[in-house]
C-alpha cells in the first residue's frame, strides 16, 4: 500500500471514518487519497448516507460522473465515424449491427429491474401508457426476455438478443435514469446507441453535451401525455422520425467500460499538479448536497 502512488476509495463501501483510517494507517501526506465512486449518495444504504459528513477532511480528490470531480467517471463517448473512430484502439471500436428499417411496428419499449427508482421513472411511464403504448420488460414490467446486459460495462453488442429484438421491433426506447442527480448519466445511454431507436432519456445529465445533435427525446421537456401525443406523430410521420437517425451516418458510440476512464487517471497520475495539496474539509458538501439530487422526480403530469 505504501508503494502506491494513490489510493482509491470506494466512498459507498466505507463503513466509518474511524475504521477507514486504521485500515489505511499510517498515512503518507504525500499520496492522495481519492474518492471513487460510479453511482450516485442516493445509492447507497441509507443508514451510512448520513455518515458522510464525517468524511470532511478525509479525500485529496474526487473519481466521480460529476463534472466538477478531478477525474470524471464517464461510461462512453461519442466520436466521428471514419478517421476519428480509425484512431481508437480496436477494443474500443464496435459498429453498429443493426440499421433503421422501415418495417417496424412497435412504438416503445424500456428494460427496467430496479423498482426502487428516486427518479419517478416508473410513474412517469404507468401515465404515459394511459395515451400510448409502451412495452416494460424486466423485474418492473410483465414482459420478460432472459437477461439483457445493455446496462453493464464492457458492453457487446452483438451478444445481446433482447436488445437486437428490440432494435428489429421498436422507434423508441425509454432510457430513464433511476436518479435525478447533477451530470449523472449511465451506461445505458451510450450502449443504447448501437441500436437504431431512438432515445427517450429522462435525467439530470445534459444530454446536449454528451449525445450527437437531434439525437434523443428529452421527456423532461413534455408530461407523459405530451410525449406520448409527439411519439405518435414522429410514429406517423417516417421523414420526421428519420431525422433523429441521421446522426448515425456521421457518428458512432464508444463504451470503453472502465478502461477509459482509468487511462484518465493513470494520465492524472504524471501530472505533477495533481499531487498538490488539496483537502476537501466539506466533503458532505460536495458529493451530497451540490449532487442536486431530487429524490421525487421533477417532471411535470398531464391533467
Amino acid at each position: 500500500m505504501e508503494k502506491a502512488d494513490v489510493i482509491l476509495i470506494h466512498v459507498r463501501s466505507v463503513q466509518s471514518r474511524e475504521k477507514l483510517l486504521h485500515d489505511l494507517k499510517p498515512r503518507d501526506p504525500s499520496q492522495p487519497w481519492v474518492m471513487f465512486d460510479p453511482e450516485t449518495h442516493i445509492m447507497s444504504n441509507p443508514h451510512l448516507r448520513y455518515k458522510y459528513h464525517t468524511l470532511n477532511g478525509i479525500f485529496n480528490r474526487t473519481f466521480h460522473h460529476r463534472r466538477d470531480s478531478d477525474i470524471l467517471m464517464v461510461h462512453g463517448f461519442i466520436v466521428g465515424r471514419g478517421s476519428d473512430a480509425n484512431l481508437l484502439p480496436p477494443s474500443w471500436r464496435t459498429q453498429p449491427i443493426l440499421w433503421p428499417t422501415t418495417n417496424r411496428t412497435k412504438l416503445a419499449v424500456t428494460f427496467i429491474s430496479n423498482c426502487k427508482d428516486q427518479s419517478g421513472r416508473l410513474k412517469y411511464i404507468r401515465e404515459f401508457q394511459q395515451f400510448a403504448s409502451i412495452d416494460v420488460y424486466g423485474k418492473c414490467g410483465p414482459l420478460r426476455c432472459g437477461s439483457s446486459r445493455y446496462a453493464q460495462h464492457e458492453y457487446q453488442p452483438h451478444t445481446d438478443p433482447c436488445m437486437i429484438t428490440a432494435g428489429e421491433n421498436y422507434l423508441f426506447f425509454f432510457a430513464f435514469e433511476n436518479a435525478l442527480c447533477e451530470d449523472y448519466a449511465t451506461e445505458k445511454i451510450y450502449n443504447l446507441l448501437y441500436y437504431p431507436m431512438v432515445p427517450v432519456v429522462l435525467g439530470a445529465a445534459d444530454y446536449s453535451q454528451l449525445l450527437p445533435p437531434n439525437s434523443f427525446i428529452n421527456a423532461r421537456s413534455f408530461t407523459p401525455k405530451q410525449l406520448a401525443h409527439r411519439l405518435t406523430y414522429l410514429a406517423t410521420h417516417p421523414q420526421d422520425y428519420f431525422k433523429l437517425l441521421e446522426w448515425r451516418q456521421y457518428y458512432q458510440p464508444s463504451t470503453v467500460g472502465g478502461a477509459r476512464v482509468f487511462c484518465d487517471l493513470c494520465t492524472q497520475l504524471h501530472d505533477p499538479h495533481f499531487y498538490q495539496s488539496n483537502v476537501y474539509h466539506n466533503f458532505y458538501d460536495w458529493y451530497v448536497v451540490k449532487a442536486n439530487c431530487n429524490r421525487n422526480g421533477t417532471m411535470r403530469f398531464s391533467n
